[in-house]
């Protein structure tokens, strides 16, 4: 069965990955809400509903990762649909367009750097044409300020650091890439994050790193490995 390759067995990439300005803490939470009309609070429910759900399945289940991936873009939704905020899924690609700051936000589980500031975020797995287009959408907004800017919503995988506590505390991501890193296959890595945002649900950022890669089904993933039968991504 074919496996999308996993980010860290692309040993170039970091060299090709710098990220900009990183923002934490109260600060990060007030360019959400200024930028976005969000707190985020609203991610850690979703994904709170979504790992609640991954929990209850077992290594029969060969699309949990999938699912997680689907809770918790649907668990956002619910809550800023009634803001006034578009869920778009025309492309195939769930988008989260808030219209009012020309932003859209697609969302993905990161590498092991999610909440690491010492290390470059992208994606776990490679994305593919909807991906790239979104962030070209950045690359070309100089000349065309009417695209709107794309940011990504990266999670951490099950197979992050942070859930080797019982009671984690848990940790995403909203950033801006500017571009992305292509491999064989053609499909890419995003790369070059000018901005990241990090979020904490329980205080000050702290800086996790797993030594396990996550081999697992997600959204570019068919084919899943598990250690146990209800703990991994």
């Amino acid at each position: 069965m074919y496996q999308e390759p996993q980010y860290e067995m692309f040993s170039d990439l970091d060299s090709h990955n710098k990220d900009g300005e990183l923002i934490n803490n109260q600060k990060a939470i007030e360019i959400l809400k200024d930028k976005f009309g969000f707190e985020p609070q609203i991610l850690f429910d979703a994904l709170l509903k979504a790992d609640g759900n991954f929990n209850l399945k077992t290594k029969l289940n060969r699309g949990s990762g999938m699912a997680r991936w689907g809770d918790v873009g649907e668990h956002i939704a619910l809550q800023l649909i009634p803001k006034g905020v578009l869920y778009n899924c025309d492309s195939g690609q769930p988008t989260i367009v808030i219209n009012d700051s020309n932003n859209q936000i697609i969302i993905m589980s990161g590498n092991d750097a999610v909440g690491n500031i010492d290390s470059p975020i992208s994606s776990n797995c490679a994305k593919g044409v909807e991906t790239k287009n979104k962030i070209d959408s950045n690359i070309y907004r100089n000349s065309n300020s009417e695209k709107l800017e794309t940011w990504i919503l990266y999670y951490p995988s099950r197979k992050h650091g942070l859930y080797d506590a019982d009671d984690p505390n848990l940790i995403c991501e909203l950033a801006r890439p500017t571009s992305y890193q292509v491999i064989k296959s053609g499909k890419i890595f995003p790369t070059n994050h000018d901005c990241r945002l990090m979020f904490t649900s329980k205080g000050e950022i702290q800086s996790y790193v797993s030594e396990f890669a996550d081999e697992s089904v997600n959204e570019d993933s068919f084919e899943i490995e598990y250690k146990d039968a209800s703990n991994e991504e």
